[in-house]
């Protein structure tokens, strides 16, 4: 299997409208036709790649075999992410053409020169022009900014949604995006609204100019420098904002290749890791490298799953006392922990500190994963001082668990919880029910501990510790 798939290895099609939009065009031409050019140029190459994007979908979908119900889903998503309306390409495009004709027609009412004579006519009347003119390109422009934003966003999630689906049709459950995604995604809404409100000024000056047009006629200082001085600041600050409102569209654009590139790279992987596997009999996940956040299902769900729980010896007490090296050895901690329980099918539900709480729908598949971490530990200890060493506590339970949301609660997670600490560091200890399950599966002795009492559980289990020296 190859180690690395680059996003470069990627062809147009496959990546959609793959390059990064240039500034330069956008500016140019954007200036010269009061945007029309931008909202035309944009809205067919986002267009273009959202149907780019769902023809590359249509092409992975092919090698992977999905249940009727996730054929639907599959339909649903590509509906709901790959599509782009038309309404407000011509909506903005008629209020921009408004704009424009407004403009052009001020320029030629003036191309001979300003009067003062005609102040009271002239004057006033082109004022309430270039204020119209403004309001409609700030209307229009807000608009097309937010529909950009939101047509993105909504792509980005369900394209990530299509994603997993792809390479998790056995597994596929809705899940909400992570922190990070909506960080991103609230931080452009809120650059969009500074836009409005700092364009606001925009809109008003014109009308600020003719309140002070009549002061400076009622004192007889009125003169055509004044209304000229007037004109070219108003026109330089639609110029100030022509430049942001462009590179707040290039952004959202550029940014969201950024992020599909990291899903297309997982995907590439996971499919041909999947691939790959298949023939050897063994199951494979890529990292998830967007790092969602998996919420199972939306309604609670009762079922029989094996419950994981770690621990990070001493990892209190070391960050008291080295807590940058500590946070270090916390990152690798979690690197191990997290590639051995996709590579075992287990779904981290959530981590407090340096504790991880996973369920397997396999209690084989989650003994297997917690024997893999600590002989992966044990490796990365071999050579290291004591203090660089990373030990930790595994406990592993099957039972009835209740999945609320993102989070799994029930007696079968807290028995989980008091096995943990029975564990020596680099250890696991698993309850008589789970040994009971995979003892025919897996070749491991383990050695009992007997019934231990165990906080809060009236009926407390046999407590078994798997000897490592035993594994092969």
């Amino acid at each position: 299997m190859k180690d690395n798939i680059y996003i470069s290895d990627s062809t147009e099609d496959e990546f959609g409208c793959g390059n990064e939009l240039s500034t330069t065009g956008f500016l140019i031409f954007g200036l010269l036709t009061f945007w029309m050019y931008t909202v035309h140029n944009y809205h067919n190459i986002l267009t273009s790649h959202l149907k780019a994007r769902s023809s590359y979908f249509d092409n992975s979908i092919r090698s992977v075999r999905l249940s009727p119900e996730n054929q639907n889903a599959y339909t649903f998503l590509t509906q709901k992410g790959f599509r782009t309306e038309n309404s407000p390409k011509y909506i903005c495009f008629s209020l921009y053409f408004v704009s424009m004709t407004l403009i052009m027609f001020i320029f030629l009412l003036n191309i001979g020169g300003i009067s003062h004579f005609h102040i009271r006519l002239s004057d006033t009347f082109i004022l309430i022009l270039v204020g119209i003119a403004a309001l409609t390109f700030d209307i229009s422009s807000v608009y097309f900014l937010s529909w950009v934003c939101r047509t993105i966003k909504n792509h980005e999630y369900y394209e990530l949604l299509t994603t997993k689906l792809i390479r998790y049709p056995d597994m596929f459950k809705l899940f909400q995006p992570s922190d990070i995604f909506v960080k991103r995604w609230n931080n452009n809404q809120n650059k969009i609204a500074l836009f409005l409100i700092l364009s606001l000024p925009l809109i008003i000056s014109p009308f600020i100019a003719l309140i002070h047009f009549y002061n400076l006629i009622d004192v007889g200082e009125v003169t055509d420098k004044i209304a000229l001085i007037w004109m070219a600041g108003i026109f330089m600050s639609a110029a100030i904002f022509h430049l942001w409102g462009t590179k707040l569209l290039i952004d959202m654009y550029n940014g969201h290749l950024g992020i599909e590139a990291v899903n297309r790279h997982g995907l590439s992987i996971s499919m041909q890791s999947q691939s790959e596997s298949s023939a050897d009999g063994i199951d494979e996940i890529s990292d998830d490298s967007m790092g969602t956040k998996k919420l199972g299902r939306l309604t609670p769900e009762r079922m029989l799953a094996a419950i994981m729980m770690t621990d990070m010896v001493g990892f209190s007490k070391e960050m008291e006392t080295n807590e940058q090296d500590t946070y270090l050895k916390l990152l690798k901690h979690n690197e191990i922990i997290r590639k051995n329980i996709l590579q075992n099918w287990g779904q981290e539900i959530k981590t407090i500190g340096d504790a991880f709480l996973v369920r397997f729908n396999s209690a084989v598949d989650a003994i297997k994963a917690a024997t893999n971490i600590q002989t992966e530990f044990s490796e990365y200890n071999r050579d290291k001082r004591r203090d660089d060493q990373i030990r930790i506590r595994i406990g592993i339970h099957i039972g009835d668990i209740l999945i609320m949301g993102k989070d799994v609660i029930g007696n079968g997670v807290n028995i989980a919880a008091r096995i943990e600490p029975l564990a020596e560091p680099g250890g696991i200890c698993i309850s008589a029910d789970t040994y009971n399950m995979i003892k025919k599966s897996i070749d491991i002795k383990v050695l009992s501990l007997g019934k231990k009492e165990l906080k809060n559980i009236t009926d407390s289990p046999e407590i078994y510790k798997i000897l490592l020296e035993s594994i092969h």
